[in-house]
């Protein structure tokens, strides 16, 4: 986990999910690649990101030798090019069975080495599922972060649905793309109605590469200036990270 001297430097926005680290899953296909990615964050005032490759049982489950030796490979070259650009490790967790006792065992990276963990989920699974699962994380002792949220088809019919979801523990994560109305008019509106209810913690690139899946955000930052504030955009883009990396419950005042 990282200090609090090395966390309270960062000045900017700090992503908490990005697919950065290459040659581990389907995001950044090079060092190369990563470094443009970073180039493009660091225009969009992104001091900090958590790379979260995937982690899902028969899919991607790149063992820590490769992911780390990819990682502090790409930790240097940013280094080398933004001192004041900081990159943390942990991995975005499809959940299935037995992902609570792989988290136990070291097996799954934390964000950050905190107690909080990144998850998703098949758009089409069902609330209850959902719901279980999310409690199963908490009841285990660690800090779920519902991975892009706007993808669940039967967690966004109703704010109600995120709010249960949020009131045993669960936190909330959107896309800078679905605010930009990247998705369609309407998700973003529902995305919005939940923002206004105190309902997303934080916003994510969810950066692939640095084309389509870019980690940009100045069409979400202009739209968000637009239906709220200043406030709300430095609590899901600063304010909540730095919590997370602090593993501080995020309402504790700074």
């Amino acid at each position: 986990m990282p200090d609090k001297e090395l966390i309270n430097s960062i000045e900017g926005y700090i992503d908490i999910h990005c697919h950065i680290v290459p040659h581990v899953d389907d995001g950044s296909r090079s060092s190369g690649q990563t470094l443009r990615m970073i180039d493009i964050a660091y225009r969009n005032g992104i001091r900090a990101m958590i790379a979260t490759p995937h982690y899902e049982v028969g899919k991607y489950e790149a063992n820590h030798e490769d992911i780390e030796k990819n990682f502090f490979k790409i930790q240097r070259l940013i280094a080398e090019r933004y001192p004041d650009f900081n990159i943390f490790l942990g991995n975005e967790i499809f959940f299935s069975y037995g992902v609570v006792d792989s988290l136990y065992e070291g097996a799954i990276y934390t964000l950050a080495g905190t107690s909080y963990v990144l998850v998703e989920f098949s758009p089409n699974d069902k609330l209850d599922y959902i719901e279980k699962s999310l409690y199963e994380i908490v009841n285990a002792g660690y800090i779920p972060i519902l991975a892009h949220v706007e993808r669940y088809f039967e967690v966004m019919k109703s704010h109600r649905n995120v709010e249960r979801l949020v009131d045993e523990g669960v936190y909330i994560q959107t896309n800078a793309s679905t605010i930009a109305g990247r998705n369609g008019r309407a998700i973003r509106k529902k995305i919005m109605k939940l923002i206004k209810k105190g309902l997303v913690h934080f916003i994510g690139t969810d950066a692939h590469s640095d084309g389509k899946r870019s980690p940009e955000l100045e069409e979400c930052i202009d739209y968000l200036l637009k239906k709220t504030d200043e406030d709300t955009v430095e609590l899901l883009l600063r304010t909540n990270a730095m919590h997370v990396l602090k593993n501080e419950d995020i309402d504790e005042e700074e």
